[in-house]
Order: C-alpha cells, then sequence, then structure tokens
C-alpha cells in the first residue's frame, strides 16, 4: 500500500511541476503542497527532489510568479 501512495504522489508531483513549468505560474495552494511534500516525506525519490527544486528555482529567477 505504501509503494502505491508513493507512485501516486511521485505522479501527482511531476504532473503538478510540468504544469508550472509550463505556464510559469505557482499558486499558493501548489506552492504548500510542494514544500509540504519536500519538507516532510521522506519517500521522495531524489528526481521527485530535484522536480520540486526546479520550480522554486524557477520561482527565484522569476521565470515562475506566485500567484493567488
Amino acid at each position: 500500500m505504501v509503494s502505491s501512495l508513493s507512485q501516486n504522489l511521485a505522479l501527482d508531483i511531476q504532473a503538478l511541476v510540468t504544469t508550472v513549468l509550463q505556464q510559469g505560474a505557482l499558486n499558493r495552494r501548489d506552492h504548500l503542497t510542494l514544500a509540504t511534500a519536500l519538507l516532510s516525506n521522506p519517500a521522495l525519490t531524489a528526481r521527485d527532489r530535484q522536480h520540486i527544486n526546479q520550480v522554486f528555482d524557477g520561482l527565484r529567477t522569476g521565470r515562475v510568479r506566485l500567484g493567488d
């Protein structure tokens, strides 16, 4: 059961990251989702962490904007 949950989470994160990077926008709810997953989910793979960090790097560099 845990592996299926982590697979679903990985697919959700991948889809969210792809959408954010394509649109160049991140809402606060999705920001919280990514930050929470990054900080408190030990089941994340290194690849998932790398994808989340791409979004946060985009925020820092201005390629992704944070909206409501």
